[in-house]
């Protein structure tokens, strides 16, 4: 039981550090902004609480920005939201195998088509307030609530929080932070397996928004 239970740690662990990782590569046309101007946006481990490491990056034209390791089955509203048509840049951190994560993208969209992938996350927070799906092997059920967003901070703020419960006793938890500032959504996840995630993303949105304003062109 103890070897069944690591390694179900281990895996849900890997779907979640994959929060950022790259997605294949498109031939479609993309956003002004290439992902060296927004490598500069991010946050770095100096920024956040003592303890986090950098376990994950990418700065090219179609890093896939999701919650933990990607698609949800049971919500398809919850897809990446990079797409062909958009340039990222992600990084995340990490404190230890069970974490916390944390995840902080800058996704720069095509004019105009940011607007409706926030309205797209927020409707989650309906559409998929309860379903369940199959984590590495582990059977998840889901929960979706909105929280309290800082909407000062940007023409368009979606904060959620995700709780999850499992089949062999372990909590797959997650609470998001979008803010989209023109056609650029800054993004912050934090996820954390068997405990509830310490709010890292809330408390660093004001910071993630003040660098992307003075470092991306743009934001």
């Amino acid at each position: 039981m103890i070897r069944r239970s690591l390694a179900v740690v281990l895996g849900l662990a890997a779907l979640v550090s994959a929060g950022c990782a790259p997605a294949k590569v498109f031939a479609g046309p993309l956003p002004s902004a290439a992902p060296a101007d927004l490598q500069p946006g991010l946050l770095t481990a100096g920024d956040l609480p003592q303890g986090y490491v950098r376990i994950a990056s990418v700065s090219n034209a179609d890093g896939a920005v999701s919650i933990g390791g990607g698609d949800f089955p049971g919500c398809p509203a919850l897809e990446p939201m990079t797409t062909e048509r958009t340039t990222a840049a992600a990084v995340t951190f990490g404190k230890g195998i069970t974490g916390p994560y944390l995840t902080h993208a800058l996704v720069r969209f095509p004019a105009g088509e940011a607007a409706a992938s926030m309205t797209k996350l927020a409707g989650t927070a309906t559409s998929c307030r309860k379903f369940s799906q199959n984590l590495a092997g582990v059977s998840v059920t889901f929960t979706v609530e909105p929280r309290p967003a800082p909407r000062d901070l940007a023409d368009q703020a979606v904060a959620l929080r995700m709780t999850g419960t499992t089949n062999v006793n372990l909590a797959v938890n997650a609470e998001i932070v979008a803010l989209r500032r023109g056609d650029t959504v800054v993004w912050l996840n934090d996820m954390s397996i068997g405990t509830t995630p310490p709010g890292v993303a809330t408390s660093l949105a004001k910071a993630a928004a003040d660098r992307c304003r003075q470092a991306v062109p743009g934001c």
